[in-house]
């Protein structure tokens, strides 16, 4: 219901811009008729040749990484964290941001399997930051113990087997040194790099992290996690190096923020299950051409409690957050897609526990965080048209019309209230509100703009490497 009439605002306001007397007008159009060559959807994935050997896959934002295609090899690593990010974020071969200027880093892009059975797990990066003069490094591993029969999966070469693992207790630790960030989730670190080295916008803020965390981790199928991780971190904040990229004319690249100083403790306990895939059909466009399409289908779920009340902890805090994203084909060549993210924090009110609001991923219409607070909601949509579906001049079967619509609603609770409590609604209008019009690959650049409803103003261009969601 909510992405209709969201739709239906998007061309309203192409054709009026709402002021902040008339911004909660109604309008009401005809009802669409769907054609006919919309039909049910039949799901018919690829499957990868299961025969070849390990090759190696390359990632801009990370760099080099490992996948199993031997029948013979089954993998009990953790969850790819491509798509969310909780903790902490894999080194690049080169970064370019505010606080380290150019950075080289080199290492491995997530956890490296091991064994014979991939029974061992490990990850280590380091590089070195030209504006800030200081070595970074990061180092972890984990044993991975199977928790159902080895043989069963080892002589199981079905498809099913390449779909799920064994079920796998793994226990882990490590140690960091690191520049850090909240703001993985809005923006990658390569397009982030090339924003603020030829925009100069910089859309992370930064400290120092420096620690180590050990967790007990529950996977009872691939991509599917239950983990209780100890983290014990200094946090310290970072120096602006940087204040100007190398275009942009005469901007400035936005100042870093401090954080609060000290020891952190904590017990954060996470639920994360990854399930989305590319689904390509082949299919009559409204001309009656066959053409291909590609459409992201799924979910990706992420929910963690950081309980930070703990002793040697130079602070007292509990954090809630809760990323839910769907991706679902309702029509050949036709997508509704979905990410809604909850975040609340109790206790001590620290910059780097706080929720933010604008930029990238969040509200692209608002400038880069505008809009701070200790609760917030925020609900991102997409409905995504499929161009070869209207012409097969396009030729291409991932390129899509893609409309925005973005709503979002920040409080900030006193210290004692639940996180039920602060949110401070005033109806409607108190909700923020950006719609937008663009285009877009299904797993990479969209081109676009964006408009804030709540007062007139200019559309924000929008020029993404990324899906926001």
């Amino acid at each position: 219901m909510i992405v209709a009439l969201s739709t239906l605002l998007l061309f309203s306001h192409l054709s009026y811009e709402a002021t902040p007397t008339d911004a909660n007008s109604i309008f009401v159009r005809d009802s669409l008729k769907l054609p006919e060559l919309f039909v049910s959807i039949v799901d018919t994935p690829r499957v990868d040749d299961t025969t070849a050997k390990d090759t190696l896959q390359f990632d801009l934002n990370s760099g080099f990484t490992r996948k199993h295609h031997n029948a013979h090899i089954f993998s009990i690593s953790g969850i790819n964290n491509n798509r969310q990010v909780p903790y902490l974020e894999n080194f690049s071969v080169m970064d370019f941001n505010r606080v380290t200027g150019f950075f080289l880093g080199l290492g491995s892009p997530g956890q490296v399997d091991l064994g014979p059975h991939d029974e061992l797990g490990a990850d280590g990066s380091f590089g070195y930051g030209f504006a800030s003069k200081r070595w970074e490094y990061r180092l972890g591993g984990e044993f991975r113990l199977p928790l159902a029969d080895v043989e069963k999966f080892e002589h199981d070469t079905t498809f099913k087997r390449h779909i799920y693992s064994p079920p796998t207790l793994a226990v882990g630790a490590g140690f960091h040194n690191i520049t850090s960030t909240d703001d993985a989730w809005r923006v990658g670190r390569l397009e982030n790099a090339l924003d603020a080295f030829f925009a100069r916008e910089d859309f992370r803020d930064y400290y120092k992290l420096a620690g180590w965390d050990a967790y007990l981790a529950l996977r009872p199928i691939q991509n599917t996690e239950l983990r209780f991780d100890w983290r014990s971190d200094h946090y310290d904040s970072l120096s602006q190096n940087v204040f100007y990229g190398r275009f942009g004319g005469n901007k400035v690249l936005p100042t870093n923020p401090p954080v609060s100083v000290g020891t952190m403790n904590s017990l954060a306990i996470t639920a994360q299950a990854e399930r989305v895939h590319t689904r390509y059909v082949t299919v009559r466009n409204i001309f009656g051409d066959s053409v291909e399409i590609q459409q992201l289908k799924g979910k990706s779920n992420l929910i963690q409690v950081e309980l930070g009340h703990m002793p040697g902890s130079d602070f007292g805090f509990n954090r809630y957050l809760l990323d839910s994203r769907e991706f679902h084909p309702i029509l050949h060549g036709l997508s509704i897609d979905t990410r809604f993210r909850f975040e609340a924090t109790t206790g001590d009110m620290l910059p780097q526990k706080l929720e933010y609001l604008g930029g990238p991923s969040s509200l692209p219409a608002f400038y880069q965080m505008d809009i701070a607070g200790n609760r917030m909601l925020l609900l991102n949509t997409e409905v995504r048209l499929s161009l070869n579906m209207l012409s097969s001049f396009f030729r291409s079967p991932d390129l899509d019309i893609v409309i925005y619509n973005d709503f979002a609603k920040m409080g900030i609770a006193s210290d004692g209230e639940s996180i039920v409590q602060g949110w401070q609604f005033s109806g409607v209008s108190s909700i923020l509100y950006n719609v937008g019009i663009g285009i877009g690959w299904t797993n990479g650049i969209q081109v676009g703009a964006s408009w804030r409803t709540d007062i007139k103003s200019d559309p924000r261009i929008m020029f993404r490497l990324q899906r926001p969601f």
